[in-house]
C-alpha cells in the first residue's frame, strides 16, 4: 500500500536508532509505503544528517550509546526548522516518568517496542499529514503576510484605495477601490460619516469610534483593523490607516488615508489559530488517553475528556457485536439527560449496509434528527435516549471495527463543525492504538502468568523426580548390590544375567533422572549472569575429562575463548557435554583430535538484539574428526531423547544436546552444527558477549 502523495516528493524519513536491524525493520516499513529514508546509529550522526538533508520527520530511539534519544530531540528542536519537524520516539519503556520525559523534549508522539508495523506506519503517516498540513498554513499565512505587505506599499505609492474625510461637513469621499473595500460599488461616492459607521459591524463600532476621536484630539496617526458589512450581508475585515490635517486654530478639518480588505489574511490567521488550538487540544487529549494501558481508564478518560471538550450532553462508547447490536461499555452523562450506560442496544435500522459504511471509515453527523433525511425507525430508537443531534465516529484496532465513539446533544439541535468531525476522527484513531497496545499488554501479562505457571509445573516435576523418583531407584540399586553380594555364587548363569541387566537398567534410569533434572534447573535454578572467562571455565572442563581422554588417547588443543556476560555454572555444562561428545563419538580406528576456539563478529539480524548493550555476538566452536552425522538430522540431534546410535554402541541419553540447546537460548544466543558421516563435526554456539538484564 502506497500511502505518499504522487504530486509531492516522497518524505524523507530520518531514522536514528543504535541497532542495525532495528533501523533495517524501520527502512523496510517505511519504504513499502514510498517514503525516502536516511539513517544514522546514534544521536550526534542525526543531528548532522539533519542539517544535511532536512528530514520531514525523524523516527527516533529513546536510548541510544553516545547521546540519547531525549537529549537528541531536545538539540533537534533548536536546529533550523527543527521545531516544525515532527519527532516519533521510539521506546521499550511504557512508564510515566519515560513518557513525560519524551514529550518534555520535544516528541510529537512515541510508540512502544514492540512495534506493531501497521500502527507504526498510519502514525508517520497522520503526523507527516499533520506536519505537511501545518506547514502549508504557515506558508498561506505567510504569503498573505507578504502580499499584504506589497499591497500596502503599492497603495502608498500610487494612492490606491484612498478615502478622504471632511470632518467639519462629515463628508467621506471614497477612492474606487476604498468604496469597494467597504462595499460600496460606486467610484467617487461621497457618503456620510453616519453612514460609514453603519456599515461597521456593530461589535466594533464603539471602539472604532474612541480609536477615531483619539487620533483627532491627540494628533496621533490613525491605524486600525476592523470588521464592515456588506449588503449582501457577508463580513469583511478592514485595515485603514489615516492622518489628520489641522487648520491654524489647531481645529481638525480634514482626515485622509487610505484602506484594505484584509479578510483572507484573517482567515489564515483564525485558521492556523484553530489549527493550533486543535493540536493542543489533540496532544493533551491523546497524552491523558494514552498515559494509561488499562483497558477500562483508557475508555473511562476518552468519554470523560471528549465531553469536556465538545461541551455535549453526553458522550459515550459503544462496542459493537457481530451481529450488528453492541454494548454501552462506557458514558460521560450531564444531569438532566438519561444515562445508559452498561445497556445493551439493537438498532433495528442498523442493518448490514450501515455497519459496513462504518467498516470503510463513515463519520455519521446529524444535526437534527426531526429535519434530516434518517428514518424513522431510527429517529424513534434516538428518541427513547433524548438524542436531537448526534456524532458518530468509527473505532477500529488493528484494522478492525471494535465500536463507535458517539456525541449526543439532548436539549436542542447542534450544529457540528468541521473542526470537532476532524478532532473526534484523529481521537478515534488515537483510542484505537491506545486499546490496541493495552490489549498487547493484557496477552504480555497473561503469557507471563502462563509461563510462571509452567515453570512452577516444572519446579515441581523436578521435586518429584529429585525425591518420588529416586527414592525407590535407590532402593533397586542397593538391594541389587546386595542380592548380588549375598547370592551371587549361588545363582546360576541366567539369575546372574538378570540381575546384571537389572543393574544396567537402574543405572541407566538414574543418568536420564540426573539429565531431566539440569534440563530443568537450565531455568529453574539458573543464576544471575555475570563476566565469565570461558577460557579458564574450558581449562576446568578438560580437567574433569582426564580420564575420558587418557582412555581414548584423545588430542584437545584449546584456544584463546573470550570473556561474556553469563551463567558461570550453564557454561560450564555446556562446554562440558559438547566436548565429552566430541570424545566420545569418536572413530575406533583414529585418535580423537577436538579443536575449541572462538570468533567475534557483529550480527545486525539478531532477533534479540534490544536486550543487549551492543551487537557483539562470539560463536564458541568445537571441531572433532569423529564419526559424524548425515546433516538431514540436525534439528533431531538437539531435541530431548534423540539418539543417531544405539546404547550398545555409545552411551547416553540423548538429552545432552537438548541441555545444550536450552542453555544457548536462555543465554540469548542458538546453537548448530556440520557434518558429514565418518568426516567429524563442527558445533557452532552463537551467544552475545554482553547482556543489559541480569538474567
Amino acid at each position: 500500500m502506497n500511502i505518499t502523495d504522487p504530486e509531492q516528493d516522497p518524505p524523507l524519513v530520518l531514522i536514528v536508532d543504535d541497532e542495525k536491524f532495528t533501523r533495517l525493520q524501520l527502512r523496510l516499513a517505511m519504504e513499502q509505503v514510498g517514503y525516502r529514508i536516511v539513517e544514522t546509529s546514534d544521536g550526534e550522526q542525526a543531528l548532522f544528517a539533519y542539517t544535511q538533508m532536512q528530514p520531514d520527520i525523524v523516527l527516533l530511539d529513546a536510548l541510544m550509546p553516545k547521546m540519547d534519544g531525549f537529549t537528541c530531540s531536545r538539540q533537534l528542536k533548536m536546529l533550523p526548522g527543527g521545531d516544525r519537524t515532527p519527532i516519533l520516539m521510539i521506546t521499550a519503556l511504557e512508564d510515566q516518568e519515560s513518557v513525560d520525559r519524551a514529550f518534555a523534549a520535544g516528541a510529537t508522539d512515541y510508540i512502544t517496542k514492540p512495534i506493531h508495523w501497521a500502527v507504526l506506519r498510519q502514525r508517520v503517516y497522520r503526523l507527516l499529514q499533520a506536519s505537511r498540513a501545518t506547514e502549508k498554513l504557515r506558508q498561506q499565512t505567510e504569503r498573505a503576510r507578504v502580499s499584504e505587505e506589497r499591497l500596502r506599499l503599492a497603495l502608498d505609492a500610487a494612492h490606491m484605495g484612498t478615502w478622504d474625510w471632511d470632518l467639519l461637513n462629515h463628508k467621506i469621499r471614497y477612492s474606487g477601490t476604498a468604496a469597494a473595500n467597504i462595499g460600496i460599488a460606486d467610484n467617487g461616492v461621497i457618503e456620510t460619516y453616519e453612514s460609514f459607521l453603519e456599515s461597521v459591524h456593530p461589535e466594533d463600532r464603539q471602539a472604532l469610534k474612541q480609536i477615531i476621536a483619539a487620533a483627532i484630539a491627540q494628533q496621533t496617526d490613525y491605524e486600525v483593523e476592523f470588521r464592515v458589512i456588506w449588503a449582501d450581508g457577508s463580513i469583511h475585515w478592514i485595515a485603514a490607516k489615516g492622518q489628520v490635517y489641522y487648520d491654524e486654530t489647531g481645529t481638525a478639518i480634514r482626515m485622509t488615508g487610505i484602506d484594505m480588505d484584509i479578510t483572507d489574511r484573517k482567515h489564515s490567521e483564525a485558521e492556523l489559530q484553530r489549527q493550533t488550538l486543535r493540536s493542543q487540544l489533540f496532544a493533551d487529549i491523546t497524552f491523558k488517553i494514552r498515559r494509561s494501558l488499562h483497558i477500562e481508564e483508557i475508555l473511562q478518560t476518552t468519554v470523560t475528556e471528549v465531553q469536556k471538550l465538545l461541551q455535549c450532553d453526553r458522550v459515550v462508547l459503544f462496542q459493537l457485536f457481530s451481529s450488528g447490536s453492541g454494548k454501552v461499555v462506557k458514558e460521560e452523562v450531564v444531569p438532566g439527560c438519561a444515562a445508559i450506560v452498561g445497556r445493551n442496544l439493537y438498532d433495528p435500522c442498523f442493518q448490514q449496509k450501515y455497519l459496513d459504511k462504518y467498516i470503510r471509515g463513515h463519520i455519521g453527523c446529524v444535526a437534527d434528527i426531526y429535519n434530516s433525511d434518517i428514518k424513522h425507525c431510527y429517529i424513534d430508537f434516538l428518541k427513547q435516549f433524548q438524542v436531537v443531534a448526534n456524532l458518530v465516529v468509527p473505532i477500529f484496532i488493528k484494522e478492525k471495527l471494535w465500536g463507535l465513539l458517539i456525541a449526543h446533544q439532548c436539549n436542542a439541535p447542534r450544529q457540528w463543525s468541521t473542526f470537532e468531525v476532524e478532532l473526534l476522527q484523529q481521537l478515534s484513531d488515537q483510542i484505537g492504538i491506545a486499546l490496541a497496545q493495552a490489549q498487547l499488554l493484557e496477552d504480555e501479562t497473561r503469557q507471563r502468568q502462563e509461563l510462571t505457571r509452567a515453570n512452577a509445573e516444572l519446579q515441581q516435576f523436578a521435586s518429584v523426580a529429585s525425591h518420588d523418583l529416586q527414592e525407590p531407584l535407590r532402593k533397586i540399586q542397593a538391594f541389587g548390590n546386595r542380592l548380588k553380594a549375598t547370592y551371587g555364587d549361588v545363582l546360576n548363569e541366567q539369575g546372574r544375567d538378570y540381575l546384571e541387566r537389572m543393574q544396567n537398567a537402574a543405572q541407566r534410569m538414574q543418568v536420564l533422572i540426573d539429565d531431566l533434572l539440569t534440563l530443568s534447573r537450565i531455568a529453574t535454578r539458573a543464576q544471575p549472569f555475570s563476566p565469565v572467562n570461558l577460557t579458564q571455565v574450558a581449562q576446568e572442563v578438560l580437567s574433569d575429562l582426564e580420564i575420558l581422554i587418557q582412555q581414548t588417547n584423545g588430542h584437545v588443543m584449546l584456544g584463546e575463548l573470550p570473556t561474556i556476560d553469563a551463567d558461570a555454572i550453564q557454561m560450564r555444562q555446556l562446554l562440558q557435554n559438547l566436548i565429552g561428545n566430541a570424545l566420545k563419538f569418536h572413530q575406533p580406528d583414529q585418535v580423537p583430535i577436538v579443536k575449541i576456539y572462538s570468533k567475534e563478529f557483529e550480527d545486525w539480524q539478531s532477533q534479540n538484539s534490544e536486550e543487549w548493550l551492543d551487537t557483539k555476538l562470539c560463536e564458541i566452536i568445537i571441531e572433532d574428526n569423529g564419526i559424524g552425522f548425515e546433516e538431514k538430522y540436525l534439528d533431531r540431534i538437539f531435541n530431548v531423547f534423540q539418539r543417531l546410535h544405539n546404547r550398545s554402541e555409545y552411551e547416553g541419553t540423548g538429552m545432552g544436546l537438548a541441555i545444550c540447546r536450552k542453555i544457548a537460548e536462555r543465554h540469548g544466543g542458538s546453537i548448530t552444527a556440520t557434518s558429514k558421516p565418518m568426516a567429524g563435526a563442527k558445533f557452532i554456539v552463537k551467544l552475545p558477549i554482553k547482556h543489559n538484564r541480569g538474567d
